[in-house]
């Protein structure tokens, strides 16, 4: 017998199975890069107490500009030393890569195994397998800044850092606001070229470079204001550690985010694709 009349169709859901099979794809990846950062986390806060004093000589040893490169607080401090050993560059490095791995394999990935056509031949658009592939880069990043947080609520406990709930937060979300960025252009590259070693070649490429163009501009006063096209700047500029999260800066990150995906939606259903 047919169904009622009345009842609803069954909903559409091979985005959710998408989204779910790419979670579940490099979930194990995330969260080895997290266990990474729990593992840092309680690295930093265990060694503070010893260490503490040292830095306080340290700092006044350090040529002039040059600790700025470690983070906007002293290093002196409970929250530059974290800034210097975790957040400066670990914690990014490792957001960045999950998402590039997971990103990488969503567009690329699925051409070099040749089964993109087999899954884009499921009812699927282009446009809704992209996005549903960003979902799952999204998602193995926060595991990743969830672990991340975890780790520095350890630490600050374990060495008596006084680290702020707030600032831990804020830490957090900088670094999986700056991993998705590149999570983005590496679904662009992705989108554009399906060659999976290119696309991180370049995206971690951009990353250095951009790293690189923060870090070491400001040091020059005629070339400072240009280290503010850096995505690094809107990430680690307003002490997020010490500051809590920074609604300014996070939103530029999250628009260049969105206009990146937006570009790769656009581009990746106008490509011939090899798989």
């Amino acid at each position: 017998a047919s169904a009622p009349a009345h009842r609803a169709a069954p909903p559409n859901r091979p985005a959710w199975a998408l989204v779910r099979r790419a979670v579940a794809d490099r979930v194990v990846i995330a969260g080895v890069i997290g266990a990474l950062m729990v593992g840092m986390g309680l690295m930093v806060g265990a060694l503070w107490p010893s260490l503490q004093d040292v830095f306080v000589e340290f700092e006044k040893s350090l040529p002039s500009g040059f600790d700025a490169i470690l983070g906007a607080s002293p290093i002196s401090t409970a929250v530059g030393w974290t800034n210097a050993e975790l957040l400066s560059m670990v914690a990014p490095a490792g957001a960045i890569a999950a998402a590039v791995i997971s990103a990488g394999r969503a567009t690329a990935g699925e051409e070099d195994a040749k089964t993109l056509g087999l899954v884009l031949s499921a009812s699927v658009s282009r446009v809704t397998f992209l996005l549903s592939k960003a979902t799952a880069m999204v998602l193995h990043v926060v595991v990743v800044a969830l672990l991340l947080a975890a780790g520095m609520v350890a630490g600050t406990l374990i060495g008596d850092m006084g680290l702020t709930f707030a600032g831990i937060v804020g830490a957090s979300v900088h670094v999986a606001a700056i991993g998705v960025l590149f999570g983005a252009v590496a679904l662009l590259v992705g989108s554009a070229t399906g060659n999976r070693r290119l696309t991180t070649i370049v995206s971690a490429g951009l990353a250095a470079v951009a790293f690189i163009a923060s870090a070491f501009l400001p040091l020059v006063d005629s070339l400072a204001y240009v280290a503010k096209a850096s995505p690094w700047f809107y990430y680690n500029d307003s002490d997020p550690l010490a500051n809590g999260v920074d609604v300014g800066h996070l939103l530029v990150l999250v628009a260049a985010t969105l206009m990146v995906t937006a570009v790769a939606a656009v581009v990746f259903p106008r490509r011939d694709l090899r798989g």
